[in-house]
């Protein structure tokens, strides 16, 4: 964006943007003042105020020279009238700004040099030239004011950030799948058959590395987009989810087969996203410090284990970036399934009997 910046349209704009940019750089935002209204006399100052840490006052004369302008070139003359006006303000300036729209012009510059050090060694104000070029630069050091005078100018830098399932929405919808293991009382040869409708067909999951031959189907996945809809880059940024409640959670597809911690190690590294199982959450952070261009985002997955009573898991997420920050929910309905399993206690007489007793469990079975 150097020096790209385009010029105010009115002399009126360019006195609100210099209003703007030195009560922030002067940190008095709401102290900084233009002088008077418009067609009374300003005694050569547009805008004042005294400057954080300064005890005296300072005045900015802001004269608009856009070629679309009345009298677009700044002349000596102009200048010399300027300073024996702003002479007169009340009570005396310690620095005398004149800011301008026109572009840099050597032989300009060199007469407020010249003048300055005349002014100085009269007692009076220090006097500073700022052309445009001048004052681009102090407005792009200065992204609050940046942002005011692009959004004036209708092109306001625009941080978003979205975080959606892979169905483009914060909203979903899984069906975890839990043992549903059943003790039952019979008697002694008894002929009870576990009924034909306990079995359930579960989907295989892709064979890994290092896998043993188990698997836990209890655990679920969720694919996470992180995208910024907003026209600005973001950078040093990163993201934190946090479930509001999970049996387990994980950052590794590996957690459905049942490894030894070597195996687990070895597949962790070099990740960018981290669990933490205490907090169950997961902090999401760029490979070296990448940063997330507009309209550009990343997908990872997380994986989790809901509570076996659990109906609705929702996730907070927070975004922190270095101009930005912004938080959201995403929200799962879980629907779980239950693979029935039925174990039959054996009793001699009736009066044995007990209640069947029903337990929910994790879903681990031979791989197939």
């Amino acid at each position: 964006m150097q020096k790209t910046l385009r010029k105010p349209e009115n002399w009126q704009y360019f006195e609100s943007l210099c209003k703007k940019l030195w009560g922030e750089l002067w940190e008095i935002p709401h102290k900084i003042k233009k002088n008077g209204r418009l067609g009374q006399p300003q005694n050569g100052v547009d805008v004042y105020g005294i400057p954080k840490n300064e005890n005296e006052y300072w005045g900015i004369q802001c004269k608009g020279k856009n070629d679309d302008y009345l009298n677009s070139k700044l002349t000596n003359a102009e200048i010399d009238e300027e300073i024996k006006k702003a002479k007169t303000f009340s009570p005396k300036l310690k620095v005398f700004i004149i800011a301008t729209t026109q572009s840099k012009d050597v032989g300009i510059e060199q007469y407020i040099r010249e003048k300055d050090i005349e002014n100085r060694a009269q007692g009076s104000f220090e006097i500073i030239l700022l052309c445009w070029e001048d004052i681009v630069d102090l407005i792009e050091e200065n992204r609050e004011t940046l942002n005011w005078y692009l959004g004036i100018n209708s092109f306001r830098d625009k941080y978003d950030f979205e975080i959606v399932f892979s169905n483009g929405t914060s909203k979903t919808c899984i069906k975890p799948k839990f043992l549903k293991s059943i003790t039952k009382y019979r008697t002694i040869h008894s002929n009870l058959k576990p009924p034909s409708h306990i079995q359930m067909i579960l989907p295989k999951i892709p064979t890994m590395m290092f896998q043993s031959n188990e698997v836990n189907r209890s655990w679920c996945s969720l694919d996470i987009s992180l995208k910024n809809i907003g026209n600005v880059v973001l950078e040093n940024w990163y993201v934190k989810l946090k479930l509001n409640k999970a049996r387990k959670i994980s950052d590794n597809f590996n957690v459905h087969f049942l490894l030894n911690e070597q195996t687990k190690q070895m597949m962790y590294d070099n990740r960018t996203l981290y669990e933490y199982k205490d907090k169950k959450e997961f902090l999401y952070e760029p490979v070296n410090g990448e940063p997330l261009i507009q309209k550009s985002g990343r997908t990872f997955t997380i994986y989790f284990i809901p509570e076996f009573d659990q109906k609705m898991l929702k996730i907070t997420w927070e975004l922190l970036a270095r101009d930005f920050n912004k938080t959201g929910l995403l929200e799962i309905e879980l629907e779980p399934e239950f693979k029935e399993e039925i174990n039959y206690i054996e009793v001699d007489k009736e009066l044995s009997f007990k209640k069947d007793k029903v337990e929910i469990k994790e879903l681990i079975e031979e791989r197939t």
